[in-house]
């Protein structure tokens, strides 16, 4: 079986290559912002948590639901929330 490009991918989940590559791009930074602020926060009361990556991860995922790309806006939906999941584990610990 043939593994697919990136760009065979979203051809075939319906993406459009350039208008999700944008908001993609554009969901990341907005979610590494956010998640940083709270990493910062957290790091002020001694939590060692990374957010950022998971706001990125989400927010990209969003971005590609935006842009058109169903397959990896679910991919990065998912990783972005099990990230959530696993520093909302390092804060009760």
């Amino acid at each position: 079986m043939k593994v697919l490009a990136q760009t065979e991918l979203n051809d075939v989940s319906g993406g459009l290559i350039l208008l999700s590559a944008l908001t993609s791009s554009y969901g990341a930074s907005m979610g590494q912002a956010i998640g940083s602020i709270v990493d910062v926060s957290y790091k002020v009361a001694g939590k060692n948590t990374n957010f950022a990556l998971a706001g990125a991860t989400l927010g990209s995922g969003i971005g590609a639901a935006v842009g058109l790309s169903p397959v990896k806006a679910i991919a990065g939906i998912g990783q972005g929330v099990n990230l959530i999941i696993d520093n909302a584990r390092i804060l009760k610990a």
